[in-house]
Parts: C-alpha cells; structure tokens; sequence
C-alpha cells in the first residue's frame, strides 16, 4: 500500500512543486518508507513508498527511463511470464522492481501493456514523446484511483481523495447523488465519490490524459459464458485448489513476517490454512493470525473454530479482545483515514486488527 500521485496542467502551466509536495504529505500514512517527487514543466508525479516485497527494497519512484517517468502503487504476480517476453535491466529478478516491469510492459505493448499484466496495480506513466499521461487500474480495483479533471486547463490523481482536497483548486462540493446511493445501499456506480467532479477509475480501466482531453477504456471483462469443463468432481476439486492455492501463494511476497486475518469462517480458514502449507514448505516462516475474540459477549466469540486451524501448528497467534471497544473508539483517528462514509458500525474491527498487525511488524496480509 503505497501512495501515488499526479498533477498535469493541460494548459501548459508549470507544476508548482510545493503543491506535489503537499499531496505527498496528506498520503505520508500510505508510505512512510520513501518519498520523492519528480517535476517537468507542466508535469509532476509523486510517490510515497511503503516496503513491503523484497523487490520494493531497491525501488526508488518516480522513475525515470528516457522519455518515460512512471509512479506506481503496485504487486504484479506474473513476474516470471513477463520476464521471457520483456527487455529488463540487467539484474538478478529479485533486484527488479514491479515498476520496472510495467514500465517495459509499456514500452513493448504501449496502452496495451495492462492487458499482460496480472496483480493488483494503479499507476501513471508520463510519455514525453507523446505529451501524453498514460493510466491504468487493476482488473478488480484493489489498488485505489482517484483524479480530478478541469478541462483545458489542469488533471490531478491521487491514492486518496485527500490527496486532492489538498490542492486549493480542486473543489469540494458534496455530491448528493452518491449521498442518496449510501442511504439506500446502492453503490453499484463505480466512478462517482462523495465529492462532484472527484471521480475514480473504474477497474479494468485505462486512461490517457493530454492537452485535448481525457480518454477511458475498459481493457478487461469477466467473460460470462466461459466454463470450465472436467471430467468429474474430483477434477474440479483439483482444479479449484490448484487455482485457490496459486492465488494465495501470489499474496505471500513479502520481505517482512506475513500474516492474515482469522475469523472462525471458512474463507479466512481456508486462506489461513494454505499460506501456513505454503510458507512451511518454502521459508520455514510461521503465519502470524489476527483474530477478534470475545470473552463477555460468548455467541460472538468464534475462537473454537479458530483453534481448530491453529491446532495444526506453524501460526503464531494474535488476539484483539474486541468486546473491550466499539463502535466509536478510535473514531477521530479511523475518520482521519477515510474519505468516505462507511457501510455499518464494524469498522473498528478491522482497524484494531490492522494496529495489531502494524505492531507486529507485518506489511502483506
């Protein structure tokens, strides 16, 4: 998780740099191992940096490659594919950062590279031949996107909406049409934000941005007539675990302890269960688990079933007693994260988790 972002003045005004430089220090929580800004006349992208694979480590954004300057908040899984097909730096793989194989993804494929990328991604490439910004988003939209566009005359992107409530042009009118989708549930627009003309990128979305305007693209949809056809259930079963356990072994990249919320459900178990197989058979690491356990308010507390996963051995547990706080603890430092409205009370749930796991020293889980 770390922060990104952009600003561009389509009318060719400079980027004043102490702008970039406030954007960077509102998304400062996203990252608070690096930051750096890269500016270029009417150009300027940031980045602030959170480790967290050991390829991060060497990672140093903006980067800068000719004509090409990305920022990029991004795990790509497909690495080894990428690597037979791309003209990489000449170094080890483990010493190549993500951004570096987008960055050569974009220069084999052009707009085209996200479609041959496969992780959780949100990153803008500045194409100096082109005066053009190129941007993309993930097939599902794990890594955020959010930007603002003035027409003719300036665009800004950030990791958060805050990034761009900090720029004093950016407006900040509230947008009563996604206060009305909040009140009656329904969230199914996925570009409109609690603030008018802040907007964010669809998944599966790419976006170029130069001084006529911007473009969108869809470059991905799940196929709804694709089926998968075996000879029998023990087949699927196979299958279904080959891709399970390819999934969560693609999560596990981490140049820090690894953990992973455990709840007594079967979703969190079954992840806890294969990372724990995974890790025990590669790194020796035991999984570090985080679970919310309740000992006054007994028919919430799930903690038999998440003794049944530990009992196998190779965890090391974390409890977080969450009969001990509510739903408006910690709530001046939750709203200092969040730029919009959350769906139910449960949300001090996982930010004690997450406290646990930061305490922990555990960045991927």
């Amino acid at each position: 998780m770390s922060g990104i972002a952009g600003i561009y003045h389509l009318d060719q005004h400079p980027v004043v740099s102490s702008e970039l430089c406030q954007m960077m220090k509102v998304l400062a929580h996203r990252g608070p191992d690096a930051s750096d800004t890269w500016c270029q006349d009417s150009i300027g992208l940031g980045h602030c940096m959170l480790w967290t694979t050991a390829e991060s480590l060497h990672e140093q954004l903006p980067l800068v490659k000719g004509d090409l300057t990305i920022t990029a908040d991004a795990r790509i899984d497909n690495r080894d594919e990428l690597a037979q097909v791309l003209s990489l730096p000449d170094r080890p793989l483990e010493k190549i950062a993500d951004s570096e194989f987008i960055l050569a993804a974009y220069e084999q494929w052009g707009s085209d590279c996200p479609e041959h990328l496969l992780g959780d991604f949100a990153f803008m490439i500045w194409d100096g031949q082109k005066q053009q910004l190129f941007c993309a988003r993930d097939h599902f939209g794990v890594k955020p996107f959010f930007y603002y566009h003035q027409p003719n005359k300036s665009f800004a992107i950030a990791s958060e909406i805050k990034g761009l409530l900090c720029l004093d042009w950016v407006p900040q009118r509230i947008n009563e049409t996604r206060i009305a989708d909040y009140l009656t549930l329904m969230l199914e627009d996925q570009v409109i934000t609690t603030f008018e003309e802040i907007l964010r990128l669809p998944p599966a979305s790419r976006m170029w941005v130069d001084s006529t305007g911007v473009e969108i693209e869809t470059y991905w949809k799940l196929d709804p007539n694709y089926e998968l056809k075996l000879g029998s259930d023990d087949a699927y079963a196979a299958e279904f675990r080959r891709i399970f356990t390819e999934a969560v072994d693609c999560r596990l990249r981490s140049a820090f302890p690894i953990g992973s919320h455990l709840s007594g459900g079967l979703d969190s178990s079954s992840v806890s269960c294969v990372a724990r197989k995974i890790l025990d058979e590669t790194t020796g690491e035991t999984l570090h688990t985080f679970s919310n356990v309740f000992d006054t308010v007994k028919e919430c507390d799930e903690r038999p079933y998440i003794n049944e996963v530990l009992k196998q051995g190779g965890y090391t547990p974390h409890y977080i007693h969450a009969d001990t706080f509510g739903p408006l603890s910690d709530v001046d430092q939750i709203w200092d994260y969040e730029d919009e409205p959350l769906l139910g009370p449960s949300h001090h749930y996982p930010w004690r988790i997450n406290q646990s796991a930061h305490q922990a020293n555990v960045r991927v889980s």
